[in-house]
């Protein structure tokens, strides 16, 4: 008895309806044209996005660690 899983090529097999990517590509071959080009666009967008948000984080300094555990006395 081998715990191997029979190999699976994405896209490829009619009977592959649950596979995520299997369903992505299946989607993106019946998407017209300019809804691809949107769709990166905004991927793009969402990158630039990101990098600035970073670049400002990194900008802005190190950030102050906390000091540590602090020893309260009580009574």
């Amino acid at each position: 008895m081998s715990n191997e899983q029979p190999s699976h090529d994405h896209g490829t097999a009619s009977e592959c309806q649950v596979c995520p990517i299997c369903m992505g590509l299946a989607t993106l071959r019946q998407a017209r044209p300019e809804v691809l080009e949107h769709l990166m666009k905004a991927g793009a967008e969402l990158m630039l996005a990101a990098r600035a948000l970073l670049e400002a984080g990194e900008a802005a300094g190190p950030s102050r660690q906390p000091a540590g555990v602090q020893r309260i006395r009580v009574g």
